[in-house]
């Protein structure tokens, strides 16, 4: 077997999990041979691109760099409801914005865009990338402005009435969504609007049942790092994970009732199914024994009104499109090595070369397969 393997910029663009490592500030090309060796990945030393993240602060930076780019279609959603109920384009928020993966289109559309951070060092990191996208687009229409602010705490950022569009990507479940929807309401102005978006963190092959089989079964050797990195480690978090944004409260006194949408894409209308994290009812039910009333009262529920209207979202429609694309084998092996140590990738080799033999084996070309990622939505306009 040639162990001389190169990802070509051909391949880069036919699959958006390479291109998106490839591209990634944290990227080091050093790294690549964990990433897409057919073999074994060196294990002299840890993935250089692992060392980096840790320089920029945690996992969770490279988690929202590494993962799918949201497709053309999650923006013309978001800036289509907007521009339906609001129409001013002045003041955006990008809230938790972990390394403003949003916060460059956003600045597509906005004059001024407002980025918030829980944290110093990952606010830090946010400046430096968006610094760096600045200085190579000289035609983005919005300038940034930054803080340190919890979601939670988002009017004390920015002046009460003043946010056309406050933004959470993939961070809700890490705040009291109660408080942080409340806070965020007092900025928007009347017609303003709130988007949440979350997607799940592994893909799932579609079209062809056996290496779908195959990589289930890599996913379950794997474990749950993803999820973890994902959701998070504690209980509470990955309660609400689990709920794909169910868990978030839209209330009847601040926001226009019948304008909030619950969409799912690729979810068939089951987020609870789709962004299940493995093994997070049985330790909720653990938890559980030794848990207060004020504890068991606390625990994640469903804040969805029966009369909020629930759309769901496929490849096969315009507002679904681009979450779904054909991919190589070596694309399970780069997610793996992205988030996890070369021993992981190493101990998942038997999984790996059976997702590639049965690729060649069964695809029309043998070489691609095709996967989707499901995301949740939640969009609400300001009253």
């Amino acid at each position: 077997m040639n162990t001389n393997f190169t990802i070509t910029p051909e391949d880069a663009s036919l699959d958006p999990m390479v291109a998106a490592a490839l591209t990634s500030p944290l990227y080091d090309p050093s790294a690549k041979d964990a990433m897409s060796s057919p073999t074994m990945p060196k294990l002299l030393r840890a993935p250089s691109v692992l060392k980096k993240v840790h320089n920029f602060g945690s996992d969770w930076e490279l988690y929202k760099r590494a993962g799918p780019r949201y497709p053309t279609s999650i923006d013309q959603l978001l800036m289509h409801y907007h521009q339906e109920h609001c129409g001013s384009w002045q003041l955006a928020h990008d809230l938790g914005a972990g390394s403003g993966v949003y916060s460059t289109t956003l600045a597509r559309f906005f004059k001024h865009i407002h980025v918030s951070e829980p944290s110093s060092s990952g606010l830090a990191t946010t400046r430096q990338s968006l610094s760096e996208w600045g200085a190579q687009n000289a035609k983005k229409r919005g300038r940034f402005t930054f803080s340190v602010t919890k979601p939670e705490q988002a009017e004390e950022c920015v002046a009460d009435g003043s946010v056309d569009m406050a933004v959470m990507t993939e961070c809700a479940h890490f705040t009291n969504a109660e408080e942080a929807v409340r806070s965020i309401a007092m900025t928007l102005v009347p017609g303003g609007t709130l988007a949440i978006v979350t997607h799940r963190p592994v893909a799932q092959v579609v079209g062809n049942e056996k290496v779908a089989a195959a990589v289930e079964r890599l996913y379950d050797a794997w474990g749950r790092r993803p999820w973890d990195v994902a959701a998070g480690t504690e209980s509470r978090t990955q309660q609400l994970f689990s709920m794909g944004l169910d868990f978030v409260p839209i209330p009847s006194d601040l926001f226009v009732h019948d304008r909030t949408r619950r969409i799912t894409i690729n979810a068939h209308g089951r987020p609870r199914e789709f962004f299940h994290v493995p093994g997070v009812d049985q330790a909720a039910d653990e938890d559980a024994a030794n848990m207060s009333p004020a504890d068991m009262m606390d625990m994640a529920t469903s804040r969805v009104n029966e009369n909020e209207k629930r759309v769901n979202y496929g490849e096969e429609d315009e507002q679904g499109r681009g979450w779904r694309y054909e991919v190589g084998w070596e694309s399970f092996r780069t997610r793996i090595s992205m988030l996890d140590s070369p021993e992981t990738v190493r101990r998942l080799e038997p999984q790996l070369k059976e997702i590639q033999d049965l690729i060649m084996k069964t695809s029309p070309n043998g070489v691609k397969v095709v996967v989707e990622w499901s995301v949740a939505v939640v969009l609400a306009s300001r009253k």
